[in-house]
């Protein structure tokens, strides 16, 4: 770092460091350019026009992540939203509701810039999570992400509307042989005997 005359900065530190990996990235082909997590863009660090920014920071803050969104659009990037969706951020009952009620078109920005927004993605990190409660942990969960991303906005703005559907999905899962968690109170059909 003294050689660099960055002595305990250690952004400008990581900022050297993420240039010559993208210098390297981007000398591969590809036809979707890089994708980047926010701090590459926030630390002001070069990047080309065709990078994918992915705004992940703030999970409990939706003003904070919103204005990141706003933001990395303005200057024009592709943006990708993980914020909202961290399934490892477990909440005591139905807590599938704050995922499906992330809209990552929901921040101050033109039509423009909310075409920018290319995705989400659902993430769980390992903390508590290994081999023996991965799957029941991240489904049907992940499924509340997945209809909101996939699926048309007016079919995705009531969570009344989505719970059958979801708990339809969730038993679909159970019947292939997933062990999945319940979204809340109910039952599946499979669970009737004759």
């Amino acid at each position: 770092m003294k050689e660099k005359n960055i002595t305990g900065d250690y952004n400008r530190l990581e900022g050297i460091y993420i240039t010559k990996v993208l210098d390297i990235v981007s000398s591969l082909p590809t036809k979707n350019g890089y994708l980047v997590w926010q701090e590459v863009f926030d630390n002001g660090v070069a990047i080309k026009n065709d990078t994918i920014v992915h705004v992940w920071k703030d999970r409990q803050d939706p003003i904070n992540f919103k204005r990141e969104l706003a933001k990395v659009t303005a200057a024009g990037f592709n943006t990708l939203l993980s914020s909202c969706w961290y399934l490892n951020d477990i909440a005591y009952g139905d807590d599938w509701y704050r995922y499906y009620q992330c809209d990552p078109h929901d921040f101050n920005g033109t039509d423009t810039q909310k075409n920018l927004i290319i995705g989400g993605e659902a993430c769980m990190w390992g903390r508590y999570v290994d081999g023996t409660n991965v799957i029941p942990r991240t489904w049907p969960r992940a499924s509340t992400v997945a209809e909101k991303l996939w699926s048309a906005a007016e079919r995705t703005n009531s969570t009344t509307e989505a719970a059958p559907r979801l708990e339809e999905h969730r038993c679909r899962l159970l019947d292939r042989g997933f062990e999945v968690e319940p979204f809340g109170p109910s039952f599946c059909k499979s669970d009737i005997t004759a």
